[in-house]
């Protein structure tokens, strides 16, 4: 399809559903009663008068407005304008008066209400205010005892994708705010799965500032979609919660608990779960993510876990407001236990070798958490923050594998049996505090930053291994065997000051310039020691020992321009920083210093084509210094088969990122368009070069590319809304990515490629008694590699459908299922494909409907087979891991709540 044909798809799709209506019109005058002044930029919104819907919507102009190709029937008109009283009238339109003029809308400023003035509510679905879109959650209808969640689903221009992620007008959703505030740590899943939806006043969605433009009052150009849901008076003061708990088949069981105390100036909210099935968090994710309170260790859905977590939220108000806190502590466990099978093909210049592996796992991580700010305004031109963050981890590992490897001609080269165990302990620690003082002249203000960060790790490991090598004709020629004993300790301090000064030059123009200067100091110390006899390990082994240090020291100089000008506005910054590396060698003796001279550029461009369209482009130039474990000379043999060796000659790399994003969004008809990409590439890049002997040992090491330049790139489309005269949202979605990639093989550069083709359509539907979901969409992946002739091009396909009802006498029933496929290929000769589905039935008992009787079944057709592919610039990888797979449970869902008399819930 070329391009021409594609446009002309585009404007059917967005043009039709306006050729579709009839000539009928509203306009009028919109005027301030004070003076007589006429207000532009106003928001004039068109409703249906039977259910408030949105209709049409446009902005005034010197005060004047007119929407035409309107319906005939019986309307709202809402005008709404920032610090004004909104005003709210019927009309009708007819084949006898197909246009309604309005004359003079005359506007009263709120400050000039008189308390006997009473505004009659009506129940207005959508208000449009300046760049916020505020739903009323009253106009939209949901079942007793929903979420957040579900209230979020019915919203125009909102989606929620089977990763939890919130998206609005094709934009994801990184914030999710109560009452303004953030709650657990801002973790949207805690507020969307937990918050009752009948608690909700209103769901405010907006771009919110960058903390540094909040307090200095200078745009910046950095913008974070958010969400706000306002709770109701009477649902700010009360108790409510959740208890659950479940047992099922193959004694899989879970349990949670969640309890929430709420007062208009604090809250108060605990948790706590448990459970082996995956899927123990509170915010009900896969087993990919648990709960809230710690890191997936190395689950990632493979083995069988257990998992238990806590955590505590409180913040509060007071003094007038001017002080607050939000504290934040989680704490989690995760055993996971398990086996895994992998065949992995090693690619070398003209040939290759193929490792086959059995591995038996064991983790356990224990992780607790404390985050809090304190934000205190000190008088009217003063503000004070201080943010912490602590951190600790205790964890406990055992892997045992058996593996051999077996050359391209068939020949035997190598077997192993390696036992590792180890026993860690991490502590990390970040405070940070920002004063901000506005000066007379507005938007004139200094701002002052520290920063300050300490970390700690100690390890206690245990590594054995026999491997046995042979020659080319396949037969043993030697063998070498390791019993060591493997401690470490690692450390790490530093700390930040800044000052930033931002002035306004013009209305238009902006300008911050600033100053910072950081230490930091990176310490490792890595021994190893062989036994003299049993479980005596006293005997020092040099080769695989050494203790480095690594100081740098940074003066950053920084200048940021912003220009913002009704439609247009632009952002440009420079950020020069000097760095002074010495690195120490603690353990062989010697000193290297070296000083880098970086540069960090930034640029962004927006231009508001209309109140529904815009269109931005952006640059960034971002430099990434090697961390210490790639810089620390030392030959680390955890894995006798794959050593690594560090470089500490490496020098930074710098990377060039270019991208844009054309958007479109029309409410009155919920549909939109998302056009953006991306190009990057790395100067000097870091990458690896891995050397494979004759006996089949990789050894690893880094260095800078000089001579090539990695890139990536991505182009996404998007065609989303509801469809023409059909009752259900539409999704059509291209997105193309392509990378190319250097590595060394033996000594030999390689150069990996790779492009993937992946179009999809999603359609679904949400209503208060059912909801649908359905997506598909082929996939494909063109990949080569210089070093090899193999065809690794991937062919695939994949679809997604879930549904919800209620039946009679409270009844409910559902179920999820995707399929996945994958075309053999000349590196996997077998085609590969998975049918998963989940269902569940249940039923809902009491006045409420708070308490739930649910029969779920996990994976009926028993296809979870853990299998992974996976290819990268080195080779080609297929596994199978111990994993979840088909079981039955039932579990018993309790929601309570205790709140004040209710007030009336529809607001204007």
């Amino acid at each position: 399809m070329n391009f021409r044909i594609t446009v002309f798809i585009i404007c059917c799709f967005f043009t039709f559903p306006v050729f579709a209506q009839n000539d009928y019109a509203v306009k009028g005058v919109v005027v301030d009663t004070t003076n007589n002044a006429k207000i532009d930029d106003a928001t004039i919104s068109v409703l249906s008068a039977k259910d408030s819907i949105l209709q049409q919507f446009t902005y005034t102009k010197k005060g004047v407005f007119e929407l035409n190709n309107l319906k005939p029937g019986k309307f709202l008109i809402m005008v709404t304008y920032p610090d004004y009283a909104d005003f709210i009238e019927e009309f009708s339109l007819d084949a006898a008066k197909p246009s309604f003029d309005f004359g003079s809308i005359r506007m009263i400023l709120q400050s000039k209400l008189l308390d006997e003035v009473i505004i009659k509510a009506r129940i207005v679905a959508i208000k449009i205010k300046g760049d916020t879109t505020e739903f009323n959650a009253a106009a939209y209808a949901t079942q007793k005892n929903a979420k957040v969640e579900d209230l979020l689903k019915q919203l125009q221009g909102m989606k929620i994708n089977q990763s939890g992620v919130i998206i609005f007008q094709g934009e994801p959703v990184s914030k999710v705010l109560v009452d303004g505030e953030e709650f657990f740590s801002d973790d949207p899943a805690m507020v969307t799965k937990n918050l009752r939806a009948d608690m909700v006043n209103k769901v405010q969605v907006y771009d919110q500032k960058s903390e540094q433009a909040k307090m200095t009052g200078i745009e910046d150009g950095v913008k974070v979609k958010t969400i706000n849901i306002v709770l109701l008076e009477d649902k700010r003061k009360g108790l409510f919660g959740k208890a659950e708990g479940g047992y099922g088949t193959d004694d899989f069981y879970y349990g949670q608990l969640m309890f929430n105390k709420f007062s208009p100036k604090q809250k108060i909210s605990a948790y706590g779960n448990l459970g082996n099935t995956g899927k123990v968090g509170l915010s009900g994710a896969d087993h990919n993510k648990f709960g809230s309170g710690y890191s997936q260790g190395d689950y990632g859905g493979n083995g069988i876990p257990f998992a238990r977590d806590a955590g505590a939220h409180y913040d509060s108000k007071w003094n007038q407001d001017k002080e607050s806190i939000n504290v934040n502590y989680k704490a989690g466990a995760l055993t996971t236990d398990g086996e895994s099978n992998s065949l992995t093909q090693n690619n070398l210049p003209g040939n290759f070798n193929r490792s086959g592996q059995a591995r038996t796992f064991h983790s356990y991580y224990l992780n607790q958490n404390v985050t809090g700010n304190f934000s205190s305004k000190l008088d009217s031109t003063s503000d004070l923050t201080t943010y912490f963050n602590g951190y600790e981890t205790n964890s406990n590992n055992k892997n045992s594998s058996v593996g051999s490897t077996v050359r391209g001609n068939g020949k035997l080269q190598n077997s192993s049996e390696v036992l590792n165990s180890s026993e860690s302990e991490n502590l990390s620690l970040t405070l940070s505090t920002s004063y901000v003082k506005r000066l007379k002249k507005k938007g004139r203000s200094l701002s002052l930053n520290v920063y300050l960060d300490y970390g700690e790790t100690s390890r206690k490991g245990y590594l054995q291994s026999d491997v046995n090598y042979f020659n080319e004709q396949g037969a043993r020629d030697s063998t070498s065997s390791i019993d060591q004993y493997k401690p470490a300790a690692t450390g790490s301090n530093g700390y930040t000051a800044s000052l930033s000064y931002t002035d306004v030059i013009t209305k238009a123009i902006s300008v911050s310039t600033g100053y910072s200067f950081s230490r930091r100091m990176n310490n490792e110390d890595l021994r190893s020691f062989n036994s003299s006899s049993a479980n005596f390990y006293n005997q020092l082994d040099s080769a695989f020992s050494s203790e480095y240090r690594l100081v740098t020291l940074s003066n950053t100089y920084s200048l940021n321009l912003n220009y913002n000008a009704g439609k247009v506005s632009a952002n440009v910054s420079t950020g020069i920083v000097s760095s002074e590396y010495e690195q120490t060698d603690l353990f062989a003796g010697g000193v290297l210093n070296r000083n880098f001279l970086i540069w960090r550029p930034l640029a962004n461009f927006r231009y508001q084509l209309s109140k529904a369209a815009s269109l931005s482009f952006s640059y960034n130039g971002n430099t990434r210094a090697p961390y210490l474990g790639q810089l620390q000379p030392l030959r680390q043999n955890t894995d006798p088969l794959n050593i690594t060796l560090g470089n500490p000659a490496l020098r930074p790399q710098f990377e060039n990122r270019f991208s844009y994003n054309y958007r479109v969004y029309q409410p009155t008809l919920d549909q939109g368009i998302n056009f953006n990409g991306s190009y990057a590439f790395t100067s000097n890049a870091i990458v690896s070069n891995v050397v494979t002997d004759s006996a089949g040992v990789n050894t690893l090491q880094y260095s800078n590319l000089n001579e090539r330049r990695p890139n990536y790139w991505n182009v996404y489309a998007q065609l989303y809304g509801h469809a023409t005269k059909l009752d259900f949202v539409l999704y059509i979605t291209a997105s193309i990515n392509g990378s190319t990639n250097f590595n060394y093989v033996n000594n030999k550069l390689n150069k990996t490629s790779n492009v993937e083709y992946r179009p999809q359509v999603d359609i679904g539907k949400n209503k208060t008694n059912y909801s649908y979901g359905f997506s598909i969409g082929p996939t494909y992946r063109v990949s080569s590699s210089s070093l090899q002739s193999l065809d690794n091009n991937t062919k695939g396909f994949f679809t997604n459908f879930n549904f919800y009802t209620r039946l009679p006498y409270r009844f409910f029933i559902g179920s999820d299922l995707s399929y996945t496929y994958n075309a053999k290929n000349q590196v996997f000769d077998r085609s590969f494909e998975q049918l998963l589905v989940n269902s569940y039935i249940g039923k809902s008992f009491l006045k409420e409907e708070n308490l739930k009787l649910t029969l779920r079944g996990n994976d009926l057709l028993n296809q979870n087979t853990g299998y992974r592919r996976d290819s990268s610039s080195s080779g080609f990888t297929e596994s199978r891991n111990t994993t979840i797979k088909r079981y039955f449970i039932f579990s018993l869902t309790w929601d309570y709540t205790k709140f004040g008399k209710s007030l009336q819930k529809q607001q204007p």
